[in-house]
């Protein structure tokens, strides 16, 4: 079949394209890389695609498809995976019409399709689009496709989980609406100050930095008090509201103390600790947690031990020193 591409004077675009499903409809096409950069994103919520995938991909590696690729003419082997909510296409005979507005998600082919903004040469993409697709069941998508791949942010991953709900996931579901409540309450020490996604540079608070803990905190409580997810939200309020409380002018400052990824992961196992070694978490007040945090020599968290402090090992170091000086 020879794919032919053209743009009408309305501003919408034709292609010749096979479909693979009806319902929900599937097709395969080519489509002009120029055009696409137009009406994709890296993630269905972003208001500003162009910063989204800069901050995905790998920019070296993107300049790297662009010249070996495209500069010398050549076609990808494999096809780029769009999803969109359109219902469906029109048709005119072979040919499906792209409305002038249309948006499409890269579910699969960021760093094929990014390389388009560095040729000059206006590559031709094969393209699977998926149809009539909600939020969810692109994320489903993205998360069956991309899962294993190390290019996706852990944070992004993090925030699908939160979408899709995996059914063999409930702590980690449970993790994923936790950070969400923190970084979206207004009650919250944490609101509008964690990137969900991996995309906000300027956070430095990341999902994929919290939720883990949160998860294996989730799991480890559930079996001695089993709390509601209020229980667990109002639990963690309190807590990062007493955290907060010992050094206020320094919250939200990266360099703080109190305010470093791997201090707050260390904290958050003393607080698994502080639940799991009260009678009910009733008791676990902020005044209360806060008396215990006072207990913890700032110098123990110096620049210097933060910087020694490297991964989950790192992590594992640090929380032990508070360990020992809040539990004695």
């Amino acid at each position: 079949m020879a794919l032919k591409l053209n743009i009408p004077e309305t501003g919408d675009k034709t292609v010749e394209a096979l479909q693979l499903q009806v319902s929900p409809p599937v097709y395969v096409t080519v489509i002009s890389g120029k055009w696409l950069l137009q009406h994709t994103t890296p993630s269905w919520r972003l208001t500003d695609p162009k910063k989204g995938f800069q901050r995905i991909v790998n920019q070296a590696r993107a300049r790297q498809i662009a010249k070996t690729v495209l500069d010398v003419g050549r076609t990808f082997p494999n096809a780029i995976t769009l999803a969109t909510d359109l219902k469906d296409f029109k048709r005119s005979g072979s040919d499906i019409i792209f409305p002038k507005k249309a948006k499409f998600l890269v579910v699969d082919g960021q760093h094929r399709l990014w390389a388009q903004t560095y040729s000059e040469i206006d590559g031709q993409y094969a393209c699977i689009i998926h149809l009539h697709k909600t939020e969810k069941e692109m994320a489903e998508l993205f998360l069956e496709i991309n899962d294993n791949q190390r290019r996706v942010p852990s944070s992004l991953r993090w925030d699908l989980v939160r979408l899709v709900r995996p059914a063999n996931d409930e702590v980690g579901v449970t993790a994923s609406e936790l950070v969400y409540e923190l970084a979206t309450q207004v009650a919250s020490p944490f609101y509008l100050r964690i990137d969900l996604t991996g995309e906000q540079k300027e956070l430095s608070i990341k999902q994929g930095s919290l939720a883990p803990e949160l998860k294996t905190m989730v799991g480890r409580v559930k079996k001695v008090h089993d709390p509601t997810f209020e229980e667990y939200t109002a639990l963690l309020f309190q807590f990062f509201a007493a955290v907060r409380s010992l050094n206020r002018d320094g919250w939200g400052d990266p360099t703080s103390t109190y305010y470093k990824a791997r201090v707050l992961r260390a904290l958050i196992r003393i607080l698994t600790d502080m639940a799991l070694m009260a009678k009910s978490l009733d008791q676990l007040s902020a005044k209360q947690m806060l008396a215990d945090l006072t207990k913890i020599n700032p110098a123990t968290l110096s620049d210097e031990r933060i910087r020694a402090a490297q991964g989950s090992a790192g992590v594992t170091d640090l929380y032990q020193a508070m360990k020992d000086q809040v539990f004695g």
